[in-house]
């Protein structure tokens, strides 16, 4: 059995110079890809992929330097969108899991798997998924058909109250590669233009945790879940 070493040292423990010698390659990275992400943030996804509907662009990581000369800050940035969508199925799953609670057979990875042997020489060839078990206590759907069904009757029924989402920056200062960073945005979708606005924004604050007080209008989180959305194409 190979052994994994878990431990680390996180980026904000790092000596100054260590630090200083990460913020420069990445200084240097950011120039080298400022024409296919921006001048500011660089990252290892793909930004404004050809012919992607902003249905897809709910959320991004990213990379950009902080103001210090040492810090980088190591971001997910998502839209009020994606958090809305979220915290219903954070409530969808909350249900589900009062309705038809969780045993410890739920969390056996090989109760999920069958295993196909070959006929002739009866040697285990591979796996495959286990079709998922209908639940008499979630009215004889699957888990994630409930979910599903729950989110859309949630979200039909909020009128503001039911998951409240509020643009925010919030630091962890845990990651092994920079400063970690999770901010939420009031904005349609995430493309270049949306990140260096983001970018801006939390400099102006004094790169610090923030929330704002007032929530994201009702009117401008989805109507339904992605799912659906995905189906109709309408956000």
């Amino acid at each position: 059995m190979i052994k994994i070493n878990k431990k680390f040292t996180p980026f904000s423990k790092l000596s100054r110079h260590k630090k200083r010698d990460l913020y420069v390659r990445l200084r240097k990275k950011i120039k080298q890809t400022a024409l296919g992400y921006g001048q500011n943030f660089t990252s290892n996804l793909v930004l404004n992929e050809p012919g992607r509907p902003s249905l897809f662009n709910q959320w991004f990581d990213f990379y950009f330097l902080g103001l210090d000369g040492v810090t980088i800050w190591n971001t997910v940035l998502c839209t009020a969108n994606q958090a809305y969508w979220d915290a219903i199925s954070d409530l969808a799953y909350e249900e589900a899991d009062r309705l038809c609670p969780k045993t410890t057979d739920d969390f056996d990875l090989k109760s999920f798997l069958i295993p196909v042997y070959d006929k002739i020489t009866g040697k285990k060839l591979h796996y495959i998924m286990k079709e998922p078990e209908i639940k008499p206590e979630l009215n004889n759907l699957t888990l994630s058909k409930f979910v599903e069904g729950y989110s859309s009757k949630l979200i039909h029924e909020d009128t503001g109250d039911t998951a409240p989402i509020f643009e925010s920056f919030k630091i962890d200062k845990t990651y092994h590669y920079g400063i970690g960073l999770f901010a939420v945005v009031d904005a349609p979708e995430i493309n270049a233009e949306t990140i260096e606005a983001m970018i801006a924004k939390f400099r102006s604050i004094g790169e610090q945790d923030w929330k704002n007080p007032m929530p994201v209008d009702r009117a401008k989180l989805p109507a339904d879940t992605f799912e659906v959305l995905v189906k109709t194409q309408a956000l």
